[in-house]
């Protein structure tokens, strides 16, 4: 397929034209093609944010694309950056409809034209970062460029660098929580690095929960096999997680027992994984017999925040974060309210009026602001 029908095929998607075969003839060729796919990726989630009325999303979603262009223009002074890529920014939705055939054809070949060769250095000789954000209350869905499909969680970050589909190690940087599903390459493991602990993997699903104001880092294996090891620890805190298996990471743990005493019980031989595992480090079966739909650790990615046993405090931080919003405690004692249950296409008030009838308190709701006091 040449690239001028995949652009027109690409822009007829994004206008809302194209018919069911044109559809089922992009979708084989990405299928056939996965190193195509996420540049596509991220110019349908900008297209897709403008079409919406939530301001702040939109212009984070164009100052973002915006930097790829810019970078695209730095990198090779022969890309052209017409004008309309910059003011189809500012029309109305119905009037980027219009025009949207012929402004994604130059966007298409703009982002072609920069991620095709992002493999290669800048002119100064720099490898370029990529950042992905799935800002507080959206999700996002990724496709790398080696065909690993990584699902964003509300207020998260992904980094990895231009040179990712060229490395010997294919490797990304979270801050947030991912469900990574990795395309296996015997010859390049993938690593996920996070604040405090590695994962190393080849070919497999899991979750990583990795916030950097949050005490702990979790990583959930749903197929496959990873292997953990704790960032100033890479030899001798190995550990190797099965399917069904969660490791906990508990960081003021790590800096209360120090490293002293960890590493002595640590100690073992250069390579062997899993013999002894730090106090910091604890692991735990989840049950088989449950749909990662209705599992609390890859619920989420299903479109359900599910929480069982928080107390409000911990249930308001994912809730902050889920639905974009700032939540005020009053009273000491409500912050320790305990809730079981599920939020699925709830708006904030009806979430909060759910949990009501199981607890006594009172909320206000002030634009993004929730105060919570004792009834």
């Amino acid at each position: 397929m040449t690239s001028t029908r995949i652009t027109e095929l690409f822009a007829r998607k994004l206008a809302g034209e194209a018919t069911e075969e044109e559809l089922k003839e992009l979708e084989e060729y990405l299928q056939n093609h996965p190193e195509e796919q996420y540049f596509q990726e991220i110019v349908s989630n900008w297209w897709e944010a403008k079409n919406t009325d939530d301001t702040d999303t939109s212009d984070a979603q164009d100052a973002h694309f915006r930097q790829i262009i810019n970078h695209a223009a730095a990198n090779d002074p022969e890309t052209q950056l017409p004008a309309s890529i910059i003011s189809i920014s500012g029309k109305k939705f119905w009037k980027r409809t219009l025009v949207a055939a012929s402004a994604t054809v130059i966007l298409l070949l703009s982002a072609w034209k920069f991620f095709g060769g992002s493999s290669k250095p800048a002119a100064d000789g720099l490898v370029r970062d990529n950042e992905i954000i799935a800002h507080r209350g959206t999700k996002s869905k990724v496709l790398l460029p080696d065909g690993t499909q990584v699902w964003l969680n509300s207020d998260s970050r992904l980094v990895y660098t231009s040179a990712f589909n060229s490395d010997t190690i294919r490797e990304v940087t979270l801050d947030g929580e991912a469900f990574f599903d990795v395309v296996k390459d015997p010859g390049r493991p993938f690593i996920v690095h996070t604040s405090a602990i590695n994962i190393r993997v080849l070919g497999t699903a899991f979750n990583v929960k990795s916030y950097s104001q949050e005490p702990t880092i979790e990583a959930t294996l749903v197929r496959g096999l990873i292997e953990v090891e704790k960032n100033n620890e890479p030899r001798s805190s190995r550990i190797m997680l099965r399917p069904n298996e969660k490791l906990v990471y508990n960081k003021i743990q790590d800096k209360i027992s120090g490293t002293g005493a960890d590493k002595e019980k640590q100690l073992v031989s250069p390579g062997v994984a899993d013999l002894r595992k730090p106090q910091s480090i604890s692991i735990t079966a989840i049950p088989k017999n449950i749909t990662d739909s209705n599992r609390i650790e890859t619920s989420w990615v299903y479109g359900k925040l599910l929480f069982e046993g928080d107390t409000f405090s911990e249930l308001a931080r994912k809730m902050e974060r889920w639905f974009n919003i700032r939540i005020v405690f009053e009273n000491d004692k409500v912050m320790n309210y305990r809730f079981r249950g599920v939020f699925e296409n709830e708006n904030v008030d009806e979430a909060l009026h759910a949990l009501q009838l199981t607890a006594s308190f009172k909320y206000s709701i002030n634009g993004d602001e929730v105060v919570i006091s004792k009834k």
